[in-house]
């Protein structure tokens, strides 16, 4: 903070994000654009408020406890957004007929929760992208291959995807007495594993004790699958949708990407059906995720499937490796000549590939030293004609730089 400024516009809780963590994350919001728009997806933007009566109901318990509450202008009482899904569904319900779906929108968007300890932030830049309303198979696989398309773009570590089903994990739950089975759910969801061993230990014999004493371990490849299906008997038709996704998937190259968790659990009450985690491989590091949502479309009046995901975008872009073949940056120094001259310089400058910023300051300065505190390769004099290389401290005429 500059000295003798001592008012902070900033309330706790909230940041302000920039310099080149803000440049990556643009860098990575390009990206995720370009590859999901030129598939049918369209950037969406959601309002800031969301109906405090219309959202309650929607949102899983937890959620629903960490609205940040506030009111309209015109007195409505409201939360700020919490989920940009309830935003994507709400719009498509109300702006579209059944005939017309489905509809594929994608974001970079903030969303604002009560941050839970010791977290102390309450809100999160995200990015996401949502397939409402579609029938028959295949759109898992769809937005899953993207997402992995996406991701094995970027320059930065290893990143795989948790696969697992909420509706398998309903499935068994249901076979067992409700005390067990509530107990059991919210040890998976808090990760109360020594807790979720010694309920399991108390089950009574059933064809289910067996399948939660290995839930926690049913974690792999293809072969977990088989393992499960023997293990569950007739409720093992229900890993049919997982079989089908892995399979997919695995044919279009994204085997070694993905890992089969079926203890994975998330918000029973929200997601419907296959879900999904990406995490950084090396540090487990979970970065989003998403899943089927069709419960959540019924409550907006619509019937059909749903499946979405969402990613911390500030985490990813903190994650990131420095790029090796970035442009070089020029800090050009105006020096006493017209603006449009300069401007036609920077202009040619940058068509050449390189990043110019210009300095305008006409009295004696240090422009070396403030090149280098804004990380520029190159500084240009151009009353002078000269450029030097601030990492060597060569100096050469520009026509002679420029090749002329």
């Amino acid at each position: 903070m500059r000295a003798g400024i001592t008012m902070k516009l900033t309330p706790r809780g909230c940041r302000n994000v920039g310099g080149n963590v803000a440049s990556a994350m643009e860098e990575l919001r390009k990206e995720f654009m370009d590859t999901f728009v030129p598939y049918g997806y369209k950037p969406f933007w959601p309002t800031g408020l969301q109906r405090l009566d219309a959202v309650t109901d929607k949102l899983s318990p937890n959620l629903q406890g960490r609205l940040i509450v506030a009111n309209s202008f015109y007195g409505e009482p409201c939360a700020l957004r919490a989920d940009v899904t309830l935003g994507v569904a709400d719009y498509c319900a109300s702006h579209f007929e059944p005939h017309e779906r489905p509809h594929r929108l994608c974001y970079t968007e903030r969303v604002y929760r009560r941050p839970n300890s010791p977290e102390h932030n309450m809100e999160r830049l995200q990015l996401g992208a949502e397939l409402i309303g579609w029938e028959g198979e295949g759109a898992d696989v769809e937005l899953i291959g993207l997402l992995l398309a996406y991701l094995n773009k970027l320059n930065c570590p290893k990143i795989s995807i948790a696969l697992g089903d909420v509706s398998l994990i309903q499935l068994a739950l249901g076979k067992l007495p409700k005390g067990y089975s509530s107990a059991l759910l919210n040890c998976l969801e808090t990760g109360r594993m020594d807790e979720y061993a010694r309920i399991v230990q108390d089950l009574p014999h059933s064809d289910m004790r067996e399948f939660f004493e290995e839930l926690p371990w049913l974690k792999g490849n293809f072969e977990v699958l088989y393992r499960a299906a023997s293990l569950l008997g007739e409720t093992g038709e229900a890993l049919k949708p997982l079989k089908s996704i892995y399979s997919e998937l695995t044919k279009m190259g994204y085997g070694d990407f993905i890992v089969i968790d079926l203890s994975l659990v998330r918000e029973l009450d929200y997601y419907s059906g296959p879900i999904f985690d990406a995490y950084f491989e090396d540090s487990g590091v979970v970065l989003g995720g998403g899943g089927r949502y069709d419960t959540l479309l019924e409550r907006h009046g619509m019937m059909g499937q749903a499946v979405g995901f969402a990613l911390d975008l500030e985490k990813l872009a903190l994650n990131m490796n420095k790029r090796t073949t970035q442009a070089q940056k020029i800090l050009l120094w105006a020096h006493g000549n017209t603006p449009s001259s300069v401007m036609a310089c920077a202009d040619n400058l940058i068509s050449l590939g390189y990043c110019v910023e210009i300095l305008w300051r006409e009295r004696e300065c240090e422009p070396a030293e403030l090149a280098r505190i804004k990380g520029c390769d190159l500084l240009l004099d151009l009353s002078k004609k000269s450029i030097t290389d601030l990492h060597s401290g060569d100096e050469a005429f520009l026509d002679e730089f420029l090749g002329r």
